[in-house]
């Protein structure tokens, strides 16, 4: 059986560790998007870049106010309905599908380009490598939370069921 204690440290850990990581890609995704509003995309897959880019800027505003919301209420509220495995559930599934879908077209799109070759190289390329880096690592994060989550969720199905649940085992 699991603790309440060791719930408590893990859900704080791993929440923290998503925060952190979201609000890292939060910061590099809306200083591209400003950068390349004002100065133009990059000439090559202009409108490639721009989508994918404002894709993890949402999903990076998406997880910074959930994590955010998820960490101070189940501090606070922990044994609360809104606060239970459901809603967890769902709100990290959500940024997981967009960090995604935004990171691996990305991924794909920024994969063969070389920031040191002066043919292949445009504005901000290390950077949008560096948002890369950081959303597959935001990405990893959400996992090992869904994780978490379905654990916690398959533990509490035998007493109260996944919708009435809260993240505490009782």
């Amino acid at each position: 059986m699991v603790s309440d204690r060791a719930v408590r440290l893990f859900h704080t850990i791993i929440f923290t560790l998503t925060l952190l990581s979201s609000i890292v890609a939060l910061a590099i995704s809306a200083s591209l998007v400003s950068h390349y509003n004002s100065e133009g995309y990059p000439p090559v897959h202009t409108n490639a870049y721009r989508d994918r880019i404002r894709i993890l800027l949402v999903a990076s505003v998406w997880t910074t106010a959930v994590t955010i919301f998820l960490i101070v209420g189940f501090l606070t509220l922990g044994r609360h309905r809104a606060f239970g495995i459901l809603t967890h559930l769902i709100t990290m599934a959500i940024a997981f599908i967009l960090f995604l879908i935004g990171v691996s077209s990305l991924t794909a799109l920024t994969d063969k380009v070389d920031c040191g070759k002066s043919g292949q190289t445009f504005s901000r390329c290390n950077i949008v490598k560096g948002l890369v880096v950081i959303s597959w690592i935001d990405t990893i994060f959400i996992f090992i939370t869904l994780i978490f989550i379905g654990v916690l969720g398959f533990i509490a199905h035998r007493g109260y069921g996944l919708r009435r649940s809260t993240l505490y085992v009782d």
